[in-house]
């Protein structure tokens, strides 16, 4: 074999090498490049974790934190947790209805409540009312924040099924999706939900947060 012909056998190995190199990378460069870790709008549907972890080190935080999307284009929030901690997505377009977990509410000093399951280690918050009152407080779970559930612009209250799927206008005072819980892990929280969806149809900044931790915030760009 002369000379030429082994320095052509060369030349095509290294360009075989340099190929497979080059589709390799392509390869984990498209894997990297998924909805949960890129902003682009190529996409009509995005997915945003909502918190995550374990119970030994819980990720309180929204991944992705912002978004930048095109109007119609659709978001779902789902909770990848391995434990039963609930988060919300919850939007408050309207600072005066920004709401609390727990809330007190007036009941009848006759009424009797009945742990679930019959035996169990449950009771309700009660603060006896005064003497001549009928009713005493009791201290609950806030159903518009448990529940999916929209304040529109003339303060019509609309609550939704859980996972629901919702269409944003932009003029709403406040949107919530309810407890989110990890698929399997709702029958810890009865009436929750797993996931979340919006389809945005207004441009506009839309920031929200987790009302059980307020100190997990996002954002949704529209364009």
């Amino acid at each position: 074999m002369n000379v030429f012909a082994i320095v052509a056998i060369l030349i095509v190995a290294a360009l075989l090498l340099l190929t497979t190199s080059s589709l390799n990378v392509t390869t984990i460069n498209t894997a990297i490049a998924s909805p949960l870790t890129k902003t682009s709008t190529q996409f009509t549907e995005f997915k945003v974790h909502v918190g995550g972890g374990n119970a030994t080190a819980p990720w309180d935080i929204f991944l992705p934190q912002n978004l930048e999307i095109k109007v119609g284009q659709n978001v779902t929030w789902l909770n990848p947790s391995v434990v039963a901690e609930p988060h919300t997505v919850t939007f408050v377009l309207d600072p005066n209805t920004m709401t609390g977990v727990v809330s007190p509410f007036a009941v009848s000093k006759t009424t009797k409540f009945n742990p679930l399951p019959p035996g169990s280690n449950n009771e309700p918050i009660l603060i006896p009312g005064e003497s001549g009152n009928e009713t005493d407080t009791l201290i609950g779970v806030n159903a518009r924040v448990f529940n999916p559930v929209t304040i529109d612009s003339q303060d019509n209250v609309q609550f939704m099924n859980p996972n629901a799927n919702y269409e944003m206008s932009g003029k709403e005072k406040y949107v919530n999706s309810g407890w989110l819980l990890p698929p399997g892990l709702e029958q810890h929280y009865p009436g929750s939900g797993n996931t979340f969806t919006i389809t945005f149809e207004s441009p506009g900044t839309y920031g929200y947060l987790c009302l059980l931790h307020p100190w997990m915030t996002g954002s949704v760009v529209v364009k």
